[in-house]
């Protein structure tokens, strides 16, 4: 067993909601008309976490269609041969989309 740090990431929960609710900025125009060919999520790197010999998780936040922001942010790291770290959203200072307890298990278990 190799000793590393694993990003898990959020929810698929979580994924949709940006999909759905994030804003998005043109990344690809086309050369002859102009028009927005591609879009990319709105969001930005705000910290970065050490979390294993300067390995950790970059964390984004995302400005959403309705003016409010929504941060990643880890909610819990259990060690695994390094950390597993499992993201949640946090918007208006509430956290959403977190991973249930048995869902963390199945997951970390998974690789016992």
């Amino acid at each position: 067993m190799s000793r590393s740090y694993q990003e898990i990431g959020l929810t698929g929960e979580a994924t949709e909601f940006l999909n759905r609710n994030c804003c998005q900025i043109p990344n690809g125009v086309c050369p002859k008309c102009g028009e927005v060919v591609s879009t990319e999520q709105d969001s930005e790197e705000y910290a970065f976490e050490d979390m294993f010999y300067g390995d950790g998780p970059r964390l984004r936040k995302y400005q959403l269609m309705d003016g409010r922001v929504a941060k990643e942010v880890v909610q819990t790291a259990p060690w695994d041969g390094g950390p597993m770290a499992f993201f949640c959203l946090e918007i208006d200072g509430k956290r959403e989309f977190e991973w249930t307890e048995d869902e963390i298990n199945e997951y970390y278990c998974e690789y016992c």
